[in-house]
């Protein structure tokens, strides 16, 4: 199984996440089917690695989100920790590249829909018959007892280089038939980066090119979609910054995105910003009070607070939504369990 070193940055930002959701150590420890000192020893530096299984399981127990907001979570994760670190730095990190490319999920692009359906019928192949062929590993023939490695659990290997580090990927797959399929019907509208390098990385293998090109080649057209790792995002964001700190440009976060996602995220996240400071400079004390309650709720149930939040509210007509927040307030009273003491 892969296993991840917990560094010291590893270790603190379990420990700052547990606090901040309240969760208890030994509690914590319990759900995971260890003794009631468990986490207070990874958290103190007594144990030094762990599976990435039972990493990810920590994650998932501290924050109790469904599987589309813990995506959502990893990649705010990985992006806070990796934009405050230097190359250096992050190449200790072993377990944000591990999250980056096996948990974190990258939007499918209507191009590589496209580029994998002509790719298959050029080849003659059934998304069906080339899971099978992707199911074959060919990219571990060079390795000993490869059959031996745990299907679809990535390892990652950091390597030190002359201009910084190299980032190794392990995987055999074992992928069901319908995978394909369900990515070229858009039943599928997300995946990680090594399942998508790992269908690139089989067809130009199957059009003839070599190992190397097979993976120089599906890396390029990964990028180009998008498909950017922490290492590729946080090169670019830098270099984006150096540009416009020589030509002695003013720039905010949105300027220095890598890629049309990151920009409509940071400008939607501005422009919601921008609604609160309107409400504040009408009445600060409200504001505040307002946003007090709204970081209660989103620390007790992000995933709700959200959903709440995204309601197409903006359809009710403008004569009903007096009558809509009294009913709303009521069925919200309904369900609000008073102490004994109130």
């Amino acid at each position: 199984m892969p296993t991840i070193e917990l560094t010291e940055n590893l270790r603190s930002t379990i420990r700052t996440l547990r606090k901040s959701k309240k969760k208890r150590g030994d509690e914590l420890s319990k759900e995971l089917g260890k003794g009631a000192s468990y986490i207070s020893q990874v958290e103190n530096g007594k144990i030094k690695e762990m599976d990435f299984s039972l990493l990810n399981k920590i994650f998932r127990k501290i924050t109790d989100l469904s599987d589309d907001e813990y995506i959502k979570f990893i990649d705010d994760l990985i992006d806070d920790n990796a934009l405050h670190m230097s190359k250096d730095e992050l190449k200790h990190e072993q377990w944000i590249h591990q999250f980056d490319y096996e948990i974190r999920k990258f939007p499918i692009s209507d191009s590589l829909i496209e580029f994998i359906s002509s790719t298959l019928n050029e080849l003659n192949y059934t998304p069906q018959q080339f899971v099978d062929i992707i199911n074959q590993n060919r990219a571990l023939d060079s390795i000993s007892d490869s059959d031996l490695l745990p299907e679809n659990k990535l390892e990652t290997n950091i390597t030190p280089t002359a201009k910084g580090y190299y980032v190794q990927t392990t995987i055999r797959f074992h992928l069901p038939s319908t995978f394909l399929d369900n990515i070229l019907t858009k039943k599928v509208r997300t995946i990680s980066y090594i399942y998508m390098q790992g269908i690139l990385f089989n067809l130009f293998l199957s059009e003839g090119f070599s190992i190397l090109e097979s993976q120089d080649k599906s890396k390029a057209l990964l990028k180009s979609n998008g498909f950017l790792t922490i290492k590729e995002r946080n090169k670019l964001i830098c270099q984006n910054i150096k540009e416009k700190t020589e030509k002695n440009e003013s720039f905010t976060l949105y300027d220095v995105q890598p890629t049309d996602y990151d920009r409509q995220y940071v400008s939607i996240k501005d422009e919601i910003n921008s609604g609160f400071d309107a409400l504040r400079d009408q009445n600060m004390i409200y504001t505040i009070e307002r946003l007090e309650v709204f970081l209660k709720n989103m620390h007790e149930d992000l995933g709700l607070t959200v959903a709440i939040m995204s309601a197409p509210f903006n359809k009710i007509p403008q004569e009903k939504r007096k009558q809509f927040f009294s009913e709303y307030a009521a069925l919200l009273k309904s369900y609000i369990t008073k102490s004994p003491q109130e």
